[in-house]
């Protein structure tokens, strides 16, 4: 047990490592028609790199996928890092890795692997004039809606800039819940101005504002909220864990604070405090929030409780239908080889590989199949001996 909880902590716990710009996601046999050798120096490969943050300032508390949605087909580009940081390739080299055959699974989010030649020249990508065209890239993060950045050729090999996520909780906190009504109109618009000043990242004015808000209404949750963003963008963990606390004493039916302080707990490995907070989330909002039975699911592993750890990241899997988070399935496969159900570790360990079939842990998700397949196989009843004729 102890070796399955070093490993899922490897692969779960130590979320400032595993936010990566390599986690590119393919799939599919590769036996089609490949592009002619013919290229016009046009159609080399280009690439795109960028930065996504919050509307806060600060970069996202867990990797961010990376859409690229030309035509209306859309497809993850790749996962953001530790510090927003992004960047993917395009191009023919590219094309000549992914045209699939009719055998390619569809997983109901389009991949290259899933996108037909035809389609591939409606969207530009094989137009010698232009590598892009009517292309557009944005982030996903639950809880958040995202900027969008118009791709032109002209952008090739350079940075596109910063998409930026804006929480749906800016406006809506005004009306999810009853404590958030009584806040009074000179300390809402205080907060607007320290928010906005946070998001240009004036951390000065920001600060001034946002005090003046909580001078002006103490109970303001939303502000307290927002002094914790700045004090994470100022990698005051201390700071930003207090104001998120004070967020919650203040209103504690606001649900964003709790994922703030579930996250800093979990990347200190703080498994008590993570578990209760994703639990309290949960319960306050059990659809928005995803990445909720994830870090509670990382949590009960870790202070195994198996049945438990089980159940929610079944649940997370359940609601990641587009395959955002693909640690879900390395949890997945820690618990069942905690369990000794290492068949249905295999599975997962597979799947994981499947959505990420080059990133920086494939080595040794690779050589962990190899070992759950063994052992697998020692499981498995002995065949039948044969009568002798």
């Amino acid at each position: 047990m102890s070796g399955c909880i070093q490993k899922a902590t490897l692969y779960v716990a130590a979320f400032a490592m595993l936010g990566t710009a390599g986690y590119a996601q393919s799939s599919g046999k590769r036996s089609a028609p490949r592009v002619p050798n013919r290229i016009d120096k046009a159609q080399q490969p280009v690439f795109y790199m960028g930065k996504v943050v919050l509307d806060t300032g600060i970069a996202p508390p867990t990797p961010v996928p990376i859409i690229r949605t030309c035509n209306g087909v859309s497809r993850r580009e790749t996962l953001s890092a530790v510090d927003g940081s992004f960047s993917f390739m395009l191009g023919v080299d590219r094309y000549n890795e992914v045209i699939p055959d009719a055998t390619s699974d569809t997983q109901g989010f389009t991949t290259d692997s899933q996108v037909s030649r035809s389609t591939m020249i409606a969207t530009g990508q094989l137009n010698p004039q232009s590598p892009m065209s009517d292309c557009e890239v944005r982030a996903e993060l639950p809880g958040y809606s995202s900027s969008y950045i118009r791709l032109d050729p002209t952008m090739a090999n350079s940075s596109i800039g910063v998409i930026m996520l804006h929480s749906r909780f800016k406006k809506a906190e005004g009306m999810v819940t009853v404590a958030s009504l009584e806040v009074p109109q000179k300390a809402r618009k205080d907060y607007e101005k320290g928010s906005e000043a946070l998001e240009k990242g004036n951390l000065e004015e920001a600060e001034k504002s946002l005090r003046k808000a909580i001078d002006e209404y103490p109970k303001f949750a939303e502000a307290w909220t927002r002094m914790g963003d700045l004090e994470q963008h100022r990698k005051n963990t201390d700071g930003a864990m207090k104001n998120y606390q004070e967020a919650i004493n203040a209103d504690p039916n606001l649900p964003v604070p709790y994922l703030r302080m579930a996250y800093l707990h979990a990347v200190v490995r703080n498994w008590e405090d993570t578990q209760k907070l994703t639990e309290r989330l949960i319960m306050l909002d059990p659809t928005d929030f995803p990445i909720a039975y994830y870090y509670n699911a990382v949590a009960e592993f870790n202070l195994k409780r198996l049945g438990k750890a089980e159940s929610s990241a079944l649940r997370a899997e359940s609601m990641d239908r587009q395959h955002m988070e693909p640690r879900i399935e390395l949890l997945l496969a820690s618990i069942y080889t905690a369990k000794e159900s290492y068949s249905t570790a295999a599975e997962h360990y597979r799947a994981y590989l499947k959505i990420v079939p080059n990133g920086p842990l494939t080595d040794r998700v690779k050589t962990d199949l190899a070992q759950v397949e063994q052992m697998a196989k020692s499981q498995a009843p002995p065949a039948p001996a044969q009568a002798n004729r």
